[in-house]
């Protein structure tokens, strides 16, 4: 960032714009870049007027008037000022050109404005002469210099282990700072799960992002889809250092299409503990805003922020759902979702750091082709109704989740009574048996599923022509999620079979 800023500023930029809410990092970095190509530096804040701060300290009087500062002109040095954006340019036109004037004069005398705010709206007449950068949050190097200070300060001797550096993936400078010092105090070193208990804290605050916790029992938790959870598993050599050395790309993500409710969020969870990575949820429909612009810097925040807590897992759920609409021609919202969606486009093409990418979607008729093309993503997979097999371990996952050995349990009736349902129609049938049994103050047994089966009519009935129109185009397009070895239309067969052996 410091090199970036004094190629600015040798490049003779008028004006720059730092949107950040670490405002004390950004100062330091505009300073020392400052420094480094030996410009004067002078401050500006309502509360504290212009303050010179660089070559000689001194403090220029009258000046805490937004109009009275702009009027200052000093050669080669840089203005920085703090929270410009919430001066009204857009009902004070005097206080519009006052600003485009000293825009206009910093190049001729070496001079440039930096704005630093959480956030930056340019007025028209001076959109064209200030430069928006993007300021990421802190890296891995200079979180580690952060944990050493702290270890400094505090006269400890502490290894930063690569744990930490990842726990604190994603923190502000202050964030981290909190979270190290509460690490100290509570157990004497920096221990990961009390920073990453604090980055959940800092994450959700933020309202862009949310981190996951997932079934610790990872891919052990979905029944059946052997050939994606085979999939999964190999991609978390990946990231070891000596598939670097041997040149294996990062892997980019997965697209999970296919019948609602049969176990791809599910998945999308699981990934993370497969990969051994903390996965992070992006609801797009929170990215939406509406203030002009704001959709879309919300949508580069996130995603910024998902890079800055990498390696880990980004669950986008339903995003056929969120980016509705993108592929046309986007009047509904002046074009906002459409924006949206090329942003995310973009970054999934461009992304440098480990984010792997989990997007799951049911109406795939709706998802736009862009979305679809060869390389976006690293494999579509198509998840369909789980077969006999398949529901066999659904059942015993949950029974064994509550409390119960599915040894002790003939499933076969149970197996055969819920053709066509999908994962999480099964998992409300063992639970309305376990609320029967219980009213009649009774250990559940096997002719109980059975009898919450035939109760229920799942939704390849309800919602038959959708369903089919789903399974018929996953069929074609994506690959299975399912392990070949048993032929998925084929389900009375297989059940058949399952009860004989049974």
């Amino acid at each position: 960032m410091r090199t970036k800023l004094s190629n600015y500023f040798r490049a003779s930029y008028p004006g720059l714009a730092i949107e950040t809410t670490e405002e004390t990092r950004a100062v330091t970095d505009v300073i020392e870049a400052a420094k480094a190509v030996k410009k004067n530096v002078l401050t500006w804040s309502a509360t504290e007027g212009v303050n010179m701060y660089l070559p000689n300290p001194r403090r220029i009087d009258d000046t805490t008037d937004l109009s009275d500062a702009l009027k200052v002109r000093e050669k080669d040095c840089i203005y920085i000022m703090r929270d410009i954006q919430n001066w009204p340019f857009d009902r004070d036109p005097i206080l519009a050109r006052s600003l485009r004037d000293l825009l206009a004069w910093c190049p001729t005398e070496g001079s440039c404005v930096v704005i630093i705010g959480p956030t930056f709206k340019a007025h028209g007449t001076v959109e064209k002469m200030i430069t928006v950068m993007d300021y990421s949050l802190p890296s891995v190097n200079e979180l580690t210099k952060i944990a050493e200070g702290i270890a400094t300060s505090a006269k400890k001797q502490i290894v930063i282990s690569e744990a930490v550096t990842r726990a604190l993936g994603g923190l502000s400078t202050t964030e981290a700072e909190n979270a190290l010092s509460l690490s100290l105090v509570e157990t004497g070193k920096f221990e990961p799960a009390v920073i990453y208990r604090e980055k959940v804290q800092a994450v959700r605050k933020t309202g862009l992002l949310e981190i996951i916790a997932a079934d610790p029992r990872g891919l052990d938790a979905i029944g059946g889809l052997e050939e994606l959870k085979s999939w999964i598993s190999r991609r978390k050599l990946a990231y070891s250092e000596e598939a670097q050395k041997y040149g294996l790309p990062l892997p980019k993500g997965v697209l999970l299409v296919g019948v609602p409710g049969t176990g791809k969020s599910l998945s999308a969870k699981a990934f993370g503990i497969a990969l051994g990575v903390p996965t992070v949820k992006l609801d797009i429909g929170n990215l939406f805003n509406s203030h002009i612009g704001e959709s879309e810097a919300r949508t580069r925040d996130a995603l910024k922020l998902a890079e800055a807590m990498a390696p880990c897992v980004l669950w986008v759920d339903e995003i056929d759902k969120g980016l509705a609409g993108s592929s046309g021609s986007g009047s509904g919202d002046s074009g906002v979702t459409r924006r949206v969606f090329g942003s995310i486009i973009s970054w999934m093409q461009d992304r440098k750091r480990p984010v792997f990418l989990v997007a799951t979607a049911n109406q795939v008729h709706g998802l736009p082709p862009e979305l679809l093309r060869k390389g976006r993503f690293d494999e579509i997979f198509a998840v369909d109704l789980p077969r006999a097999d398949e529901r066999e371990k659904i059942f015993g996952i949950h029974l064994a989740k509550l409390g119960r050995k599915p040894e002790n349990f003939d499933l076969s009736q149970a197996v055969e009574a819920t053709k066509d349902f999908t994962g999480s129609e099964i998992e409300a049938v063992v639970n309305d048996a376990l609320f029967a049994a219980f009213y009649q103050q009774r250990e559940v047994e096997a002719g109980d599923l059975v009898t919450s089966a035939h109760a229920t009519t799942p939704l390849a009935i309800t919602a038959k022509e959708q369903i089919s129109d789903i399974r018929a185009w996953a069929k074609s397009r994506a690959r299975a999620a399912s392990s070949p070895s048993v032929v998925a239309i084929d389900d009375n067969r297989a059940a058949r079979r399952f009860t004989k052996e049974s």
